[in-house]
């Protein structure tokens, strides 16, 4: 009884492999496919596109309250302190406030997987943006010291 269950499920194992519309299936995972933001393609999933923090709404403001307990004495007690999610300036931490996603760059379909090295690349040009600037100065400075000395 028991061999002819088994040999029964491995036939009907076969058969079910066998299935035309199987094929036709779409894969599960497509390669190409952006996995941060499956659900609306190119979209910030983390600001839903909005490009506003999600922890201040925008506002780069927090407001932190205490519960209230009157048997206590403890009254209900509110401050507002900078957001330290988006550094008091408002953006989407994630998408720098574009709301387009921040692995596609909006396009839904990822070519690249190197994401730690655009990191570091767009981190570099951020600092050779800045670096030029104080460079500048540091040379107006030098060359005021310079005829000040003559």
């Amino acid at each position: 009884m028991k061999r002819r269950d088994f040999a029964a499920s491995i036939a009907a194992l076969a058969i079910a492999s066998c299935n035309p519309r199987m094929d036709k299936r779409k894969k599960r995972y497509d390669e190409k496919e952006c996995p941060f933001c499956v659900p609306k393609p190119g979209e910030c999933s983390y600001c839903n596109g909005k490009g506003k923090c999600t922890y201040c709404n925008g506002t780069g403001k927090r407001k932190t309250s205490t519960k209230n307990y009157p048997k206590r004495g403890v009254e209900r007690l509110e401050y507002e302190e900078d957001c330290p999610y988006c550094k008091a300036s408002g953006k989407c931490r994630y998408c720098d406030g574009v709301g387009k996603c921040w692995a596609c760059k909006g396009t839904g379909q990822i070519e690249d997987w190197n994401f730690y090295e655009r990191h570091k690349a767009e981190l570099a040009e951020k600092q050779d943006q800045k670096q030029p600037a104080v460079s500048k100065e540091n040379e107006a400075i030098q060359t005021s010291d310079s005829t000040k000395q003559e």
